[in-house]
């Protein structure tokens, strides 16, 4: 079999998929997102120049200082949203297809990325920038931008390593944010380093082949990788694990919900994906700390709020957002069963309003930048189980990714849980208590605004029977597409 019958099955695949209207909402919001994030980052190549020039920099040397938060943008943005190089390997590999050609098929989806594409843009306009703002020789620009593109688009295979290779990942993230903690307390100004390696690329056009050298060096680990771990048995055998058995018996006064309870709470602390989960959890209570210590964020409501609603909403959004595709194993053979769905996403609910109410306690030691900051914690923390608790449920609807229980390459989750459809459904959960709440400081005192924050979450408490027939009518719409994407 060829690429271009590969191809063409994906194609079919992809054109006989139902929910078209769904699909192509999602593809209008995408395109909307994609064509920020490429205006940003080719806005940004000539931005560093304008940036040297008002510190009073030598333009070129401000460029070579800061180019190195171009590519670690570009490399944070891939690891979260680039999708990784998979197709349909099972009904492959019984067939009479070459390994090679499978994996060469999939590396070769991956290097005709949409990130590369803007890559591409952003090295156009570096040449635009040195060869007619600069006026520096035609050959020079070339080579300096395409040394400058073939680097970043390393990013593409460099971020398919730190997502599945822990002996690369784990060295080279402990490094990186050792690196990134030196430069933050002072000990160490990374770019006044970093700038000697962009500067050495322009000054010696010849390294162009050392950055296409280092380019074809990780597409050649990739290649190893997948071609080595590109196996039937390695697809469908589960590794045995043995667990601690616990009764949580104390979680029968909450009658029929007690079993799913039961199942979940054992799902969160036995599986790697969901540990990391709650670990990730833990980190967002922290996420305060990023703006209430910096002065440039300091009595800004807008910023307030978004962190308000990570600290106490952290796990209602990583947990919520996956209902029902941490079930995604055995979904299927439990919608066979006499399970009632109203009770199963009751027992997901509860689960994310114990989460949001344990966050928003932790979060006490915000106290510590006045009472008025952990008010509004409080207040946020009080929305969030009132509104976004449903609205995590309703995103996870929507969400049908199946998710590997027993890995946690990703944080966010290897199989793209994490994706620009989630970050599109996740809008209203972030910019509804925002505008809300700046519509209500506006209109009232702090105290009365706080009041009446925490009314409006207690409110949607009080409406849970009518927001979870909306829910069960959903899911259950959702119900065999879900089933499908689960096989």
């Amino acid at each position: 079999m060829t690429f271009k019958q590969l191809a063409g099955l994906e194609w079919k695949a992809t054109i006989r998929k139902g929910a078209v209207t769904q699909r192509v909402l999602m593809a209008l919001g995408k395109g909307y997102f994609g064509l920020f994030y490429l205006v940003i980052m080719t806005s940004m190549v000539a931005g560093l120049f304008k940036l040297a020039e008002e510190e009073g920099l030598d333009p070129f040397q401000g460029f070579f200082k800061y180019a190195i938060y171009l590519w670690l943008g570009d490399l944070v943005i891939r690891y979260f949203f680039q999708k990784m190089p998979t197709t349909l390997v099972k009904p492959l590999l019984i067939q009479n297809i070459r390994k090679k050609t499978i994996v060469s098929y999939c590396l070769t989806k991956s290097a005709v990325s949409f990130f590369n594409f803007v890559n591409l843009c952003m090295g156009i306009a570096l040449f635009l920038m040195l060869a007619f703002d600069y006026e520096i020789g035609v050959t020079n620009s070339i080579l300096f931008a395409l040394s400058f593109t073939v680097f970043f688009w390393a990013n593409n295979f460099l971020v398919q390593l730190l997502n599945h290779v822990n002996k690369f990942a784990l060295p080279f993230l402990v490094l990186f944010a050792a690196v990134l903690a030196l430069d933050y307390f002072k000990y160490v100004e990374v770019t006044a380093y970093t700038k000697y390696f962009f500067e050495a690329i322009y000054n010696y056009p010849f390294l162009l082949a050392v950055m296409v050298v280092y380019l074809l060096a990780l597409l050649v680990a990739c290649y190893r990788f997948y071609f080595k771990n590109l196996s039937l048995d390695s697809a469908v055998v589960v590794k045995k694990e043995t667990y601690t058995y616990y009764e949580l018996n104390f979680l029968n006064r909450f009658g029929k919900l007690a079993p799913f309870l039961k199942t979940d709470i054992k799902l969160l602390t036995r599986n790697k994906r969901t540990r990391t989960v709650l670990l990730m959890s833990g980190v967002f209570l922290l996420y305060g700390l990023l703006f209430f210590t910096m002065d440039m964020y300091k009595g800004s409501s807008f910023f307030i709020i978004l962190a308000s609603i990570m600290i106490t909403g952290g796990f209602m959004m990583l947990f919520g957002q996956s209902v029902p595709s941490w079930d995604s194993s055995y979904f299927p053979l439990m919608m066979t069963q006499n399970v009632p769905y109203r009770q199963y996403l009751e027992s997901k609910w509860l689960i994310m309003v114990l989460g949001t109410l344990i966050s928003t306690i932790l979060a006490s030691f915000y106290l510590f930048f006045g009472l008025q900051t952990y008010l509004i914690i409080v207040a946020v923390g009080c929305y969030n189980i009132g509104w976004n608790c449903y609205m995590s449920l309703i995103t996870g609807a929507f969400v049908r990714t199946k998710i590997d229980l027993s890995s946690n390459k990703n944080a966010f989750g290897d199989s793209k849980a994490f994706n620009v459809q989630t970050l599109l459904l996740s809008i209203p959960t972030i910019a509804v208590p925002m505008v809300l709440y700046l519509l209500l400081t506006s209109l009232l005192s702090f105290n009365m605004a706080i009041i009446a924050f925490i009314i409006i979450g207690l409110i949607g408490v009080l409406l849970k029977k009518t927001m979870f027939n909306l829910i069960e009518n959903l899911y259950k719409s959702q119900k065999y597409k879900t089933i499908q994407a689960y096989k």
